[in-house]
């Protein structure tokens, strides 16, 4: 297939026309400032200074970090294919397996933001609606779609499923289970089904002035995938005020400890369901993780919520 920024020449000829076409094809690491940029950006680096690289991620590994004029981390352009493999995977797995959760960066554009959080009022595209006062998880409200689940939701769990599976083989490893996840999402819920876990868990959550929701753990059944992963869908300071993403963590003979993670509209974080391995001078043991959200203050915050297992 044709690329218009293939090679050396042409793209350092898009970056004189501060073409944002580029934007998204490739990016540029300015060896002076240790920053990536955009080809758009309105900064003006010498040549000598300039090297291209075709993902955020391979910047990143090379130690630069994101410009603060055009902001090229919350660039989130081409396939969500594309966007996923941009991701750099070795340092998700790192996170993981360290902290229990990882940032994956902006993954949504607004418009796509949008779209969902609007598909929230078409019941058509839901099997389920959970008042969570009603059930003491809190307060506010979610909605869990119907197969067939949306194209976007659909495209979403079955690349990032693919690319978690690593992750969740090596922790079964480590807890001595040899039993593994296949790799492609279908067959993975041919097991959930077999367990009789039929219902899809995808779901959308929405938060209004006073709500929140208490920590817990998604758990549907015998069959359970050990990471899962949520999208914020508005932006914080504008749309919301209050309702930070927060996990715990509980490991044996020790008081838990908390994380909040900082979301932006777009956002997405990969995240412990239940347990994960810790080495201890005893060998593995498992910390129990769980997660929730603040109370809102002001405004609506809406949330696409990732399960890759089913529901019974």
């Amino acid at each position: 297939m044709y690329d218009a920024f293939d090679g050396e020449n042409l793209r350092w000829e898009a970056v004189l026309k501060r073409d944002p076409a580029a934007d998204g094809r490739f990016y540029c690491c300015v060896r002076t400032t240790g920053v990536y940029c955009l080809p758009s950006c309105p900064g003006r680096p010498h040549r000598r200074n300039v090297f291209f690289v075709a993902t955020k991620g391979e910047a990143a590994r090379a130690g630069f970090r994101a410009c603060k004029r055009c902001r090229p981390d919350r660039l989130a352009a081409g396939s969500i294919e594309d966007r996923i493999a941009a991701i750099d995977w070795t340092w998700i797995g790192d996170g993981l397996d360290h902290d229990g959760f990882a940032s994956l960066g902006r993954l949504l554009n607004d418009e796509e933001c949008a779209s969902l959080a609007a598909a929230y009022r078409a019941d058509r595209d839901f099997r389920s609606t959970v008042t969570m006062a009603r059930h003491g998880f809190g307060a506010g409200e979610y909605k869990y779609f119907a197969d067939p689940l949306p194209p976007l939701v659909g495209d979403l769990r079955a690349r990032l499923y693919a690319r978690l599976t690593p992750v969740a083989n090596g922790w079964r490893e480590r807890f001595g289970d040899d039993k593994r996840y296949p790799t492609d999402h279908r067959s993975y819920r041919a097991i959930c089904a077999a367990a009789g876990q039929a219902r899809p868990t995808p779901l959308l959550l929405s938060y209004g002035p006073g709500d929140y929701n208490r920590l817990h753990r998604d758990i549907y059944g015998s069959e359970t995938f050990p990471i899962q992963v949520a999208i914020l869908l508005s932006e914080p300071g504008k749309e919301f005020e209050g309702g930070e993403f927060v996990l715990t963590e509980q490991r044996p003979r020790m008081q838990s400890r908390a994380h909040v993670v900082p979301l932006a509209k777009g956002d997405a974080v990969a995240f412990a369901v239940n347990e994960r391995p810790v080495d201890g001078a005893r060998g593995v043991y498992k910390a129990q993780m769980r997660h929730g959200v603040s109370t809102v203050h002001r405004g609506r915050r809406m949330t696409l919520g990732v399960i890759f297992h089913d529901a019974a």
